[in-house]
């Protein structure tokens, strides 16, 4: 018992000098940075601030062209089927290729769009203008 006692108050007196050094090591400011054209010191306008921004613009494939007709298939991720009339364009090795305008029929992921301008082939990308 008095081995446990014993053990105890000498956990808790190394776990609380943890907080008395850790107060010692605070971060200190970046060095100013030198101008090498006139030698003066310049403070930078912010440190270490990144604003990250989601892509959330629809991207699709073609999957099916009645050149004929003027119309293609297009597949989309799973809820990001645009609405009726939205304009994309058609894309391929990130060139513009064409346009599509997407019509009322739609399945699942997939929308019938109607080739506006341009061309599209199989495998071609589709993107919000």
């Amino acid at each position: 018992m008095k081995f446990a006692i014993h053990f105890a108050a000498a956990l808790l007196l190394l776990s609380s000098t943890g907080c008395l050094f850790g107060k010692k090591h605070k971060q200190e400011p970046p060095p100013p940075v030198v101008d090498l054209s006139t030698g003066a010191s310049v403070t930078p306008a912010s440190t270490n601030t990144f604003l990250v921004t989601p892509d959330l613009s629809t991207v699709g494939r073609v999957v099916r062209v009645n050149a004929s007709l003027r119309f293609v298939v297009l597949s989309f991720p799973i809820g990001q089927t645009p609405a009726t009339g939205t304009r994309l364009n058609v894309f391929r090795h990130n060139e513009i290729v064409g346009e599509v305008r997407i019509s009322d029929q739609q399945r699942d992921n997939n929308a019938v769009a109607d080739i506006v301008l341009g061309d599209a082939q199989d495998g071609d990308e589709v993107r919000q203008k």
